[in-house]
């Protein structure tokens, strides 16, 4: 009986990996595609406006996963930023395996980046955070990914300008 429950918990871990990859990574690559556009084809709903301090947040036309929420930030030192936000302290077991899934294929994802020679990364820690940080050949920040002990974020930097 153990061998069954074992075996059927096995099962459902693998198959809510494999449902999670290709998707997960699609949209990854889609966000990715559009840096050169600022992310202009993602935007969905402009939820802030703030005038005064030039800010606008906006919704995101990819669906949210059940562990993370998006938005696209515009502000005048950052210009265009997709961020990605993971709440980790709340998270269940089961959800932290699915998240534990989800950023191993990001970081898959980025590695794959560097290696085609496009693209330049590096590792570092910043007041108690891992910083994944990924550049292109010139310089221009394209993405960071950052693990906090509450929070994850994976930050996607627009082109200045199209």
């Amino acid at each position: 009986m153990k061998k069954l429950i074992l075996s059927a918990v096995v099962t459902i871990l693998f198959a809510t990996t494999a449902l999670a990859q290709t998707p997960v990574i699609k949209d990854f690559r889609i966000i990715v595609k559009d840096i050169p556009n600022q992310f202009d084809s993602l935007k969905k709903v402009l939820v802030q406006d703030n005038t005064e301090k030039n800010f606008k947040l906006y919704t995101s036309t990819i669906e949210d996963l059940a562990i993370s929420k998006s938005f696209i930030s515009i502000t005048p030192t950052d210009g265009h930023v997709y961020l990605m936000s993971f709440k980790t302290e709340n998270m269940d077991a089961m959800m932290l395996r699915i998240f534990t899934t989800i950023v191993q294929q990001y970081l898959k994802e980025i590695n794959e980046m560097v290696a085609t020679g496009n693209y330049k990364g590096r590792d570092y820690e910043s007041n108690g955070e891992n910083i994944t940080e990924l550049t292109d050949n010139n310089g221009a920040l394209v993405l960071q990914y950052i693990s906090g002990p509450k929070e994850h974020l994976l930050m996607f930097y627009g082109a200045k300008s199209k």
